[in-house]
């Protein structure tokens, strides 16, 4: 009997689900699209916990001469999500890269960067979606790409440097802030 509620209770949010996607055929579609949507919404989060953690005394931190500053690694990978989100060509303005090199400025790009990811998430539609014919230019191979390669690239891609940026963090004596992965991307 629990199994058949535990059952029931899943088929009745799926219809929920597929309720709300008005204009979407393939409901997996506009969940999958859901679900990104809502991680990276706690992946800003987690991003900015992390970039608020660093002393700004330390933004200019390199633990080789050969890497990027703290502040370079975090401007790179917010900066690479627009782009990366830029190639699926939505009318939905980019925020412009800023001119200073301030921790304000970074905090603010970096708040902008994923807002301007989200809206485009937000305004996709199941045709968007769909899409196999994404060029990234110089950033990658010249064979076409999906909308979920772009989804995995700006994911993966954020995720790898804000990896390396942990270990800034402990080279600068701050404990990391703990990183959640939400189901749905609940917090």
């Amino acid at each position: 009997m629990r199994r058949r509620a535990l059952f029931f209770g899943v088929a009745g949010a799926a219809t929920a689900a597929t309720a709300t996607g008005a204009g979407w055929s393939n409901s997996f579609a506009q969940q999958l699209r859901d679900d990104f949507l809502a991680h990276w919404k706690v992946e800003k989060q987690y991003s900015l916990d992390i970039l608020d953690a660093m002393p700004v005394e330390h933004f200019d931190l390199k633990p080789t001469s050969d890497q990027r500053s703290f502040v370079d690694q975090i401007g790179h990978y917010v900066h690479a999500n627009v782009n990366y989100f830029k190639t699926l060509g939505l009318p939905i303005k980019p925020p412009p890269v800023p001119d200073e090199a301030s921790p304000q400025a970074l905090r603010s790009y970096l708040v902008a960067s994923y807002d301007y990811v989200a809206e485009v998430l937000a305004a996709m539609t199941e045709k968007d979606f769909s899409r196999r014919d994404i060029n990234f230019g110089t950033v990658g191979p010249r064979l076409p790409h999906t909308t979920q390669d772009v989804f995995m690239r700006a994911y993966m891609h954020s995720a790898h440097h804000r990896g390396s940026v942990v270990v800034y963090l402990r080279l600068a004596g701050v404990e990391p802030p703990r990183w959640r992965f939400s189901p749905q991307g609940s917090a």
